[in-house]
């Protein structure tokens, strides 16, 4: 899971008290339409299309990539903080986003940037709000340095664990129970099988150790009506159990196999989490470099600037001869977060 900043104007206009009372969040960007398929570069073609003459190269560059975050990476389960600037309130909203990225055409107005009721707030995701009048003053001192103005920022690891720190100590359970409502399953499977088409064409033999533990974690995504991750980590550990394969971090000082998987289902940087287990994972590499061929790694955390500082040259070394994947497991399902090639 993540947390995220959000700036409640998009287009330019307060939107607070609508996402308070609608129990949604949304940005901007008026009259590029549906983002519903759109690769990155396409979301970049639309909005060059209508506001580079106007704004420039770098504003498309900037805004695609804001719109590439709330669409693709802010997902379900993870934390917002709709952040309007001092000057307005000092008081902020936290919630937990609740769906995926839905478009509503009837909010897509762009002539006008006075407030018509309809335009410019178009590209939405539900949120159930956890806290709609925080105080800033309650906020732990890194969440509140992450502030800008950028109208999406993803905050740090420090700054994440002490924000749920922080709602753990007024009553929210950071670790709830997921409902697993029909839309999620099929979200799910979705995504089970984007993951598993791109790993088909890249690395093949990675695929079939994926879709083997994919499906048999997704039975329990199918057939539960809420879950609770300390089930899903479980399951995946026995499912892992079960497989020709050096574990990490199971085998710490086991034998060197072709096959090598990383579980790493606890937060980024503690025991058990992705630091720990990328570390142990690449001492296996040197002391396996020639038996093993093939590693994938489970993750249910993920660091993006972390990890490019850390430890993204030596996967991208390694991964010149050898398969490497990192998948994130969440309550949206799964996605790739790396691929070496």
């Amino acid at each position: 899971m993540n947390g995220w900043i959000l700036r409640p104007y998009p287009h330019g206009i307060n939107r607070m008290s609508q996402f308070l009372d609608e129990g949604f969040i949304a940005i901007g960007w008026p009259g590029i339409g549906s983002l519903y398929s759109c690769q990155r570069s396409t979301i970049y073609e639309k909005v060059c299309a209508l506001y580079i003459s106007d704004y420039g190269d770098q504003f498309c560059r900037d805004s695609s990539n804001a719109i590439w975050k709330f669409r693709e990476e802010m997902q379900i389960g993870d934390i917002v903080l709709v952040v309007p600037f001092k000057e307005e309130s000092l008081e902020i909203a936290v919630g937990r986003i609740d769906s995926s990225y839905f478009f509503d055409p009837q909010y897509d107005e762009t002539g006008s940037s006075t407030d018509t009721g309809y335009n410019g707030f178009s590209h939405r995701k539900k949120v159930v709000w956890l806290e709609k009048r925080l105080p800033r003053s309650l906020l732990p001192e890194p969440v509140k340095k992450a502030f800008t103005k950028k109208s999406i920022t993803m905050l740090n690891l420090e700054g994440y664990n002490r924000l749920i720190d922080r709602l753990e100590s007024r009553g929210h359970n950071s670790n709830e129970r997921w409902e697993m409502s029909q839309h999620r399953k099929q979200l799910i499977e979705t995504s089970m099988k984007m993951v598993l088409d791109v790993m088909q064409q890249k690395t093949p033999e990675l695929a079939d150790i994926f879709e083997k533990m994919a499906m048999e974690v997704f039975q329990i995504f199918k057939e539960s009506e809420s879950l609770h991750f300390d089930l899903l980590t479980s399951k995946l550990n026995h499912v892992a159990m079960g497989q020709p394969a050096h574990l990490i971090p199971v085998d710490i000082n086991g034998s060197c196999q072709p096959l090598c998987l990383g579980l790493a289902l606890d937060k980024w940087n503690e025991q058990g989490g992705f630091c720990e287990v990328a570390q142990q994972s690449m001492t296996y590499w040197l002391s396996c470099l020639e038996e093993n061929s093939r590693t994938l790694f489970l993750t249910s955390a993920w660091d993006e600037l972390d990890f490019i500082t850390h430890y993204k040259a030596q996967f991208d070394a390694y991964a010149k001869k050898h398969q490497v994947v990192v998948i994130l497991v969440n309550v949206n399902g799964f996605s790739m977060t790396y691929l070496g090639e």
